[in-house]
């Protein structure tokens, strides 16, 4: 059979295109196959870079929690030396570690903490991922009696304290009165050394169930009027309960239950136990010549720092505002004297990060007006959200960073306000319907003029750092 020459040429076109055609497909099947294997490898090795990543952050994460942990300088000295240059093996199969390197600085509080991360084994490993922070321990590193001691965690007063309204925190006085209907949610150490007992009654709470609290005195003590103790009782002296105490009772001396006494807990006496004849008030264990109890808390106040000062700060009825410094120590505010007016109002700004307001007056201060507190830049010192105004004030906790030192009385009008510690060398006069959050102490008197107020206790850095 004879083929046109025209059809020969299309049959070798033909040929030469699917000569083409295999090999442009082998070229992709290798490239296909070159990168199948490249994904293979791919999924089936782990991604090292991030791994180092996610080790350092653990580690930075890891130290920073270590750090918040403590509550003395010693101990984040302790954790500092165990933590710093030390390599941590998370998993040494996979070649998980971190590394940190951490500083601390005892004169700021400020901690700074950089980790290095390393992910996968031997030649898979990459070079070492960093991650870097700080915190500040405002207070940590001069934890002291002063900051523990249970004296001063509330209102101290070296002579005698009217308690009155409602208050958190402890009660620490020579002579104390609690007046009928008042709250005081912590302890009371009564420092009386004479004859005179310890007084609550008139239907008074002292102490929060689950708390803790206690009532300690050097003397006597007498539970009756409907009162209420929620936390044991320490008395170097007897003990006589004709209401409700939640706890255990410890007496130096007798213990005496009265008709409608309820105790909880178990009787300790040094002396004798004794309920009117017939009665079965109380069915719990009584253990007769115990030894003493221990002597309450208490703290001698340090000696008052005076700044020289010729500045009688008098602010009238106007507006003042006390800027924070991040130096725990400053000293610039100083007056001879404070004085505010009807109407006046004090904004503590403390929008600069890990600020504190220390405040000195060789003489008297007289408060009347409102507190403001500013903790942020995106408010205005005297906007409405950092006017103080009741205990439960959302920046409560930032009292700790204001300290004022009074050379003189300290004295509040009524339904004036107060945010921070106060230490005066005279009596303290809360005003009545007044809002105090911080502590307040003293030498002298406490409240002398009966006033029913409200307080919330926050213990304070400057105290915790600088006194002894």
């Amino acid at each position: 059979m004879n083929i046109p020459p025209k059809a020969l040429r299309q049959r070798g076109s033909i040929l030469v295109y699917l000569a083409l055609a295999l090999v442009l497909f082998g070229a992709f099947a290798m490239a296909g196959a070159s990168r199948f294997g490249a994904s293979i490898v791919g999924v089936s090795l782990p991604n090292c870079a991030t791994q180092a990543r996610y080790m350092s952050e653990a580690g930075m994460r890891y130290a920073l929690a270590r750090l918040r942990a403590c509550t003395t300088e010693a101990e984040v000295n302790a954790a500092v030396a165990q933590m710093n240059g030390v390599t941590f093996t998370v998993d040494a199969a996979k070649g998980l570690t971190f590394t940190p390197a951490v500083s601390y600085s005892s004169g700021t509080g400020l901690a700074t903490v950089a980790s290095s991360g390393r992910g996968c084994p031997g030649a898979l490993s990459v070079p070492a991922s960093t991650a870097a922070s700080s915190v500040n321990l405002p207070g940590i590193n001069t934890a002291s009696e002063a900051s523990t001691s249970e004296a001063l965690k509330g209102t101290y007063s070296g002579t005698s304290a009217i308690a009155a309204g409602s208050m958190t925190g402890n009660l620490t006085t020579s002579s104390a009165r609690i007046s009928g209907g008042t709250s005081i949610g912590g302890s009371v150490n009564y420092l009386e050394t004479g004859p005179t007992c310890l007084q609550i009654g008139g239907g008074a709470m002292v102490g929060t169930v689950g708390n803790s609290n206690y009532v300690c005195s050097e003397t006597c003590v007498v539970v009756g009027g409907g009162a209420t103790v929620n936390g044991n009782i320490y008395a170097q002296g007897d003990v006589n309960v004709s209401s409700k105490v939640n706890g255990d009772i410890y007496s130096g001396g007798d213990v005496h239950l009265s008709w409608g006494a309820e105790v909880s807990g178990n009787i300790y006496a040094h002396g004798t136990f004794s309920t009117p004849p017939y009665s079965s008030l109380y069915a719990g264990t009584v253990t007769t010549g115990y030894a003493k109890p221990n002597h309450c808390a208490t703290y001698t106040l340090p000696a008052h720092t005076t700044v020289p000062s010729n500045i009688k700060l008098n602010i009238g009825s106007n507006t003042y505002t006390f800027i924070g410094s991040t130096d725990l120590s400053d000293k610039t505010n100083a007056f001879s004297s404070i004085t505010t007016g009807g109407g006046s109002k004090i904004c503590f700004d403390l929008s600069l990060p890990d600020s504190y307001i220390n405040i000195f007056s060789k003489g008297s201060m007289t408060i009347n007006g409102d507190i403001y507190v500013r903790t942020s830049t995106t408010s205005q010192c005297f906007d409405g959200e950092n006017k103080v105004t009741n205990v439960n004030f959302a920046k409560y906790a930032y009292a700790k960073r204001v300290y004022m030192d009074v050379g003189g009385t300290v004295s509040f009008n009524g339904g004036s306000n107060w945010f921070g510690t106060i230490y005066a060398a005279d009596n303290i006069y809360p005003g009545s319907g007044g809002v105090y959050i911080g502590a307040f102490y003293t030498n002298k008197a406490y409240n002398p003029g009966s006033s029913w107020s409200t307080s919330r206790f926050v213990p304070s850095d400057y105290v915790a750092k600088y006194w002894p």
